[in-house]
């Protein structure tokens, strides 16, 4: 990661949320999952786990999981889930704009959490630049790549997460990169990619858990927080994390035909296909 430049970002020190900001300030001396744990039972907020559980407990492999984040949050509640589980460590893909936006968002500690990726949405050499994200373009616009740079920085973080998960860590990606529903959005091919570049000797030891965070209402969480801050205990607030049926990475190239196996796209659709039949219930 390049040494911290804060000359083109915007002065806004304190916005992140004091929860967050919390996490990121007890990380160094009780890693980043236990500081997340710990913080929320603090807030009184619980986090229940739920699903398949027990496959994602004994597993002694890499864990590679593929949740939603159409209330931002969701990854908090996985972190605090894992604890419990007795990870100490988790790597999570995170859409950034400019490099240097990664450690002064969230400071060293926590950056070493996070891979980085970078939408071609605003690369400097996009044709069409009156878009949705012109706001970012300007205030970012000393530090924008290009598009070929955009990609490589994309596939490097890719890369690395291939690496831990074939060292026994474990990845945890948005697939839709933004915070959307990802049952009614398309989902990018990145988390295809990751599996793709996973040695057949590997791909074994490697598990897909897909999941979802029900329950996170960010009002309720931030007013807890507020509340614990001002020496009292709010009432209780429950997420609930359910995990799908998993599988292995060997599973999920095996269910497509061997022309397809090693193609990001296919593998992502079948990625999708397991979320959306081990998660969601008919009405």
């Amino acid at each position: 990661m390049p040494e911290h430049d804060s000359s083109n970002l915007p002065n806004v020190s304190d916005w992140r949320p004091k929860f967050i900001r919390e996490i990121r300030e007890h990380a160094e001396a009780d890693g980043l999952l236990q500081a997340t744990h710990d913080i929320l039972q603090r807030d009184n907020i619980i986090v229940t786990a739920t699903g398949d559980v027990d496959t994602v407990r004994n597993h002694e492999g890499g864990l590679l999981f593929v949740g939603n984040h159409n209330k931002q949050f969701e990854f908090v509640a996985l972190m605090d889930v894992l604890s419990q589980l007795g990870r100490t460590s988790m790597k999570n893909i995170v859409k950034f704009y400019v490099e240097n936006q990664v450690t002064w968002g969230l400071g060293s500690i926590a950056a070493d959490a996070v891979l980085p990726v970078y939408p071609r949405l605003l690369a400097t050499d996009r044709k069409n630049k009156l878009n949705a994200e012109l706001g970012s373009r300007l205030i970012y616009r000393k530090s924008l790549k290009n598009t070929t740079e955009s990609k490589r920085l994309t596939d490097e973080s890719l890369q690395a997460a291939t690496v831990e998960l074939c060292n026994d860590g474990v990845v945890n990606i948005f697939p839709c990169g933004s915070i959307v529903n990802n049952i009614e959005h398309p989902w990018r091919a990145g988390v295809g990619q990751i599996v793709s570049q996973i040695p057949t000797a590997a791909k074994e030891r490697v598990l897909v858990v897909p999941y979802h965070a029900d329950n996170i209402n960010r009002v309720r969480l931030l007013a807890a927080v507020a509340v614990r801050g001002k020496g009292m205990l709010a009432r209780p607030q429950y997420i609930n994390l359910t995990m799908g049926r998993s599988q292995t990475a060997a599973e999920v190239v095996g269910s497509l035909p061997e022309q397809l196996q090693g193609d990001p796209k296919s593998i992502t659709d079948a990625l999708r296909h397991q979320y959306v039949t081990s998660l969601i219930r008919p009405s």
